[in-house]
Order: C-alpha cells, then sequence, then structure tokens
C-alpha cells in the first residue's frame, strides 16, 4: 500500500508513505507558465505524470489524499485562489487519466491531528516544519517548501483512508 499525501499549489510538494516504511518526498514539478495569467510558474503535467509513474508501481494500491482548497485563507486574494485552483484541477487530471482516485482534506482537518493551531505565534508553516522533521529526520526538510505538509496530509491519510 502506498498513501500519497499532495500539498498543492506551485511551491506544494508529494509525498509517498508506502507500508514497508519506505518514504519519499518531492517537490510540485512545474514550468513556466505558457499563457498570461496569475503569476510565472504552474503545475507540469507532464513532469507530473513522469513522477507518478516513477513512484508508483502500475499494480499498487495507492491511496491518494490531497489537501482541499482553503477558498477563505487569510493570504493571498483571488490571484492566489485562482492560481491554486488551477493547479488542483491539473493534479486531478493527471490523478484520474492513472485511474487513481483523490481523497480530500481540509487544512483544519489535518492540522487538528498534529495540533497545528493558526492563533499559535510559530505560523502554521513553521509548526508542520518542526513537526515533520520529528517524524522524518532521514528526509533533511527544508523551509518555504510544501514537502513538511505533504508528509504530514500523507500521515493523516495512513490513519483515516487506510
Amino acid at each position: 500500500m502506498i498513501v500519497v499525501g499532495i500539498d498543492p499549489g506551485i511551491t506544494g510538494a508529494i509525498a509517498f508513505l508506502h507500508s514497508n516504511g519506505e518514504r519519499t518526498v518531492d517537490d510540485m514539478p512545474t514550468r513556466p507558465r505558457k499563457t498570461t495569467g496569475n503569476g510565472k510558474n504552474e503545475v507540469d503535467p507532464t513532469a507530473l505524470q513522469t513522477l507518478i509513474r516513477a513512484r508508483v508501481p502500475a499494480d499498487a494500491a495507492v491511496v491518494v489524499v490531497m489537501e482541499n482548497l482553503n477558498t477563505f485563507s487569510k493570504s493571498g486574494g483571488a490571484k492566489s485562489i485562482a492560481s491554486m485552483q488551477a493547479s488542483k484541477d491539473v493534479i486531478c487530471a493527471v490523478l484520474e487519466l492513472n485511474r487513481i482516485r483523490v481523497d480530500y482534506v481540509t487544512p483544519h482537518a489535518w492540522q487538528s491531528m498534529f495540533g497545528i493551531k493558526t492563533t499559535d505565534s510559530e505560523d502554521t508553516k513553521d509548526q508542520s516544519l518542526r513537526i515533520a522533521r520529528q517524524l522524518y529526520p532521514e528526509l533533511r526538510l527544508t523551509k518555504n517548501s510544501g514537502r513538511a505538509d505533504a508528509l504530514l496530509i500523507g500521515r493523516y491519510g495512513q490513519r483515516h483512508f487506510v
């Protein structure tokens, strides 16, 4: 069984958690935006397809859990929401073409499981990074990437969708 946790978006990531203990996490594959619009980059569907095929064998049992958009986020705005929706749409299309179903989790649900609170002095990304480093020290996680969130979303998926 492979549980895939996805933090969608340009700075997001994809974590692959195998039942045998193997773990990998990759930044969301992106490319320069081909059309004018929100942001300079977009999710690269071809590179995402290649990544999924490399990490998930065709005969593997797989559960994909992706963070659902938070349209009421305090950060960003209309452009940010549009960019996140476009990223989510590309990810969903690639997964559907691979006949992989996606389950969704709200930020509040998976963050609550780990005790992450938006009212703390430490922002949620820093809290995620701290917790993911404790759980997966071998992965050498860095700040400013969605890798920590993707790992925690995957771990949430192991608990709630497997």
